[in-house]
């Protein structure tokens, strides 16, 4: 019986794509996860699924033992949340449960999944004082990654790797607000915008993502961080290319970044009395900095070969067109 290739975030957005890969490849897929009925009936048939909470220890150590290799995808990546403890018990003590059970288990390949925001960005933002301070997100994975480089450090083969901002088909949730920010745009819905004085980001379509990790799992090279993206733009370019592909003309209006993290630290007052905070002032001084991207190592050690941003975007547009279209019949 082939060992089984345990994959934890699997219900999430970029999981939803990686599973299929996975299972096309011919391999033992094995997944932990909280709720099992999130996963497609026939997809779940094809999977041995471990019912728990990474936040178990019992339960990452019954997923982890027996397998080869580990993609770790889980993590907490909500811009506000009431309970401040879960970043750290999921981003951080979470991955240091799974690192131990994967050394006991001699586990041979790990591929940890973070986000580009642990990295120093190209410019940093024009931000002082607390909104230019690490977030409770961004903190977190930076130390579950120091938990991973020490794995590597000691022998035992681990990669890191950094999505940009991810799109595609799938839920509108927070993992996928570049194509909820496309949907109302669309809509019409999106007229106002930071005014972020034409910094530019990395875009990556969400299958390119998994298809990166897959790679990163045979290929990549241990101790080393990979950049998953795509295209570097501007979301004035990002907007305008969906103007075209959409068939649109909306005009947005500019929103200065001192009135943007003046309504960010109002919506944090509102979040600690109970309420529900949609940004922080945190969040809004990531979308000031320039985070563009250099995906070289990925292509040169991994033979990673993206999609541009037109024809992701061509894409994710089409299927939003077919999902309204369902909607209003």
């Amino acid at each position: 019986m082939r060992a089984p290739i345990l994959v934890t975030g699997a219900t999430g957005f970029i999981g939803s794509y990686l599973l299929p890969l996975l299972l096309e490849d011919g391999a033992a897929v094995r997944v932990l996860v909280r709720s099992p009925q999130l996963l497609a009936p026939a997809l779940r048939a094809r999977l041995e699924v471990v019912e728990g909470d990474i936040r178990d220890r019992d339960a990452m150590r019954r997923a982890v033992t027996g397998a080869d290799t580990v993609l770790h995808l889980a993590a907490c990546a909500r811009a506000w949340m009431h309970d401040r403890d879960a970043y750290r018990a999921i981003n951080v003590e979470a991955v240091e449960s799974l690192l131990d059970a994967a050394y006991r288990s001699d586990v041979r390949r790990m591929v940890h999944v973070s986000t580009i925001l642990t990295l120093p960005p190209f410019k940093a933002a024009p931000v002082r004082g607390e909104a230019a301070r690490p977030s409770p997100y961004e903190k977190t994975k930076r130390e579950g990654e120091q938990l991973v480089e020490s794995y590597a450090a000691a022998g035992r083969h681990a990669v890191i790797v950094h999505p940009t901002r991810v799109f595609g088909p799938g839920p509108l949730t927070d993992a996928n607000g570049v194509t909820r920010a496309a949907l109302l745009f669309l809509q019409g819905r999106l007229r106002v915008r930071l005014a972020d004085n034409g910094v530019q980001a990395n875009y990556v379509y969400v299958a390119d993502v998994a298809a990166g990790i897959r790679l990163a799992a045979a290929r990549g090279q241990l101790g080393t961080r990979y950049v998953l993206g795509g295209d570097n733009a501007s979301f004035d370019e990002f907007l305008a290319l969906v103007a075209e592909l959409g068939g649109v003309r909306h005009r947005t209006v500019s929103l200065s970044p001192a009135v943007a993290l003046g309504v960010a630290r109002a919506a944090e007052g509102w979040g600690r009395l109970g309420g529900t905070a949609p940004f922080t002032a945190r969040w809004v001084r990531t979308f000031l900095e320039d985070r563009r991207a250099d995906i070289g190592p990925a292509r040169r050690d991994l033979g990673y070969r993206p999609r541009s941003l037109r024809t992701g975007l061509d894409t994710t547009i089409r299927w939003l067109r077919e999902r309204e279209a369902k909607v209003a019949a």
